[in-house]
């Protein structure tokens, strides 16, 4: 396990005010978001954790959805923003508690066995101890309850730190079988923004979850879609040559 601190509250601090313009609107709701849907159990009355819920972007949706969500983020800043994005939305203002805790801390603001469904998306890259955070993902959970995350792809990660071409990638090489940090620059021509991340071995990504007890029922790749394709070419072109930018699975925790 490498010696590096999980990505710092301040980075996403920084982040928050143009977190939508950074990382791109049209890869999470077009990209992501659809293989992340169809993993996801039935929303209506399920008690679900999103885990580094940011701006509220996945949160919105869970409510919208019937689910009773809990958003947990580390970023005061980003949770300012969810709560402003709650603050335009009388239905659901009241209904959405959100709180600020960082998740290798092993979550004590929740109750063992308090959430149907621990939703975790786009977060994990950037975080270096998995095995605490999939320790605290397993005891809120209840038996029978489900797991479902998405994160960036390891063999994508290799490809990008290994080669030549992805300009924002802030490495040289890599070794497979290591944790490694491999920081992406997220600024423009005129501005660096470096964003900690974390590249890792399948076998990385699979051992923290089975560890704490969870078992794996699918495994997603997610592939271009024709709305993403349409909203955001250039990109869509580019993950068309070469493995998937993003991994999903979903994980049940045995009854």
């Amino acid at each position: 396990m490498p010696d590096d601190a999980p990505i710092s509250k301040s980075t996403y601090d920084d982040l928050a005010t143009g977190y939508e313009d950074i990382t791109g609107a049209a890869i999470r709701e077009h990209y992501e978001w659809p293989a992340v849907r169809d993993l996801l159990p039935p929303l209506d009355g399920a008690r679900i954790l999103d885990a580094a819920c940011g701006d509220g972007f996945y949160t919105e949706r869970l409510a919208d959805a019937g689910a009773d969500p809990v958003g947990v983020d580390a970023s005061s800043a980003m949770l300012e923003r969810a709560r402003e994005r709650f603050a335009g939305d009388e239905a659901h203002a009241a209904d959405v508690p959100l709180h600020e805790a960082d998740l290798t801390d092993g979550l004590p603001v929740f109750d063992d066995h308090s959430f149907d469904l621990v939703l975790c998306q786009l977060a994990l890259e950037h975080v270096a101890d998995w095995p605490s955070v999939f320790d605290a993902f397993a005891r809120v959970l209840r038996p029978g309850g489900r797991v479902v995350i998405s994160t960036s792809h390891p063999v994508r990660d290799y490809v990008d730190a290994e080669y030549d071409g992805r300009e924002q990638v802030l490495a040289d090489s890599a070794t497979y079988g290591e944790i490694e940090r491999v920081d992406r620059d997220w600024g423009d021509d005129e501005d660096s923004f470096v964003v900690p991340f974390y590249r890792r071995p399948l076998q990385a990504v699979f051992d923290p979850a089975t560890d704490a007890g969870l078992l794996v029922e699918r495994v997603v790749e997610p592939g271009v879609t024709e709305a993403f394709a349409e909203r955001a070419p250039d990109h869509a072109d580019e993950f068309l040559d070469g493995p998937p930018n993003f991994l999903c699975l979903r994980l049940l925790k045995p009854a």
